[in-house]
């Protein structure tokens, strides 16, 4: 996978063939076609596996603070090397369907649902707005991370800029409610 990945940083998905990775990996062809039918799902396993590794996703208990670590974690990558290959899948997805499914589908959508996640336990426990709209909230994270990393007219990585637009997005923090009191029994600490 990392011949793959290295090839994609290096040409972009448009000079990506299969034959390149199997030559500069030392796999058969045929190996290769065996795991993946298209050069657009060997880009696209190679892009999440270092995903995976390069833009965890953490939970710290507040919805507004995780929303704001993956967005920097993911504009922070999104400004290196896997920011070109990620917009030379999106590229290249405009002409070839196929390409721009399996990167919705493997990369996109499955981070698009832990944000949703986020907002859930950030409406339950109160630390956002019961009225909140995910589906548009999801949508202004990721469209605003895409059109500067396709468009470029603002860096991506630009400091403080991903905590200014999530505070943007979900508005002021709420008032939290206050902690309920404890209250000691048997040497032990109860929620009263």
């Amino acid at each position: 996978m990392s011949s793959a990945y290295d090839l994609l940083v290096q040409e972009g998905l448009s000079g990506f063939t299969i034959e390149a990775v199997a030559a500069r990996s030392g796999c058969a062809k045929t190996t290769i076609y065996r795991w993946w039918p298209t050069k657009g799902a060997l880009a696209v396993a190679s892009l999440l596996e270092v995903v995976e590794v390069a833009a965890p996703i953490r939970a710290t208990g507040s919805a507004r603070r995780d929303l704001e670590s993956m967005v920097e974690v993911m504009a922070g990558t999104m400004a290196g090397p896997m920011g070109r290959v990620i917009a030379s899948i999106i590229v290249e997805g405009q002409n070839n369907p196929e390409v721009l499914e399996t990167y919705c589908t493997q990369v996109l959508n499955p981070r698009r649902e832990r944000i949703r996640e986020i907002l859930h336990h950030g409406v339950r426990s109160g630390e956002l707005a019961p009225d909140l709209d995910e589906t548009v909230v999801v949508e202004l994270l990721y469209n605003t991370l895409y059109s500067r990393l396709l468009i470029r007219h603002q860096p991506v990585d630009e400091p403080g800029w991903t905590q200014r637009l999530v505070a943007a997005v979900l508005g002021p923090t709420r008032a939290q409610p206050a902690p309920r009191p404890l209250r000691v029994h048997s040497d032990a600490l109860y929620p009263a």
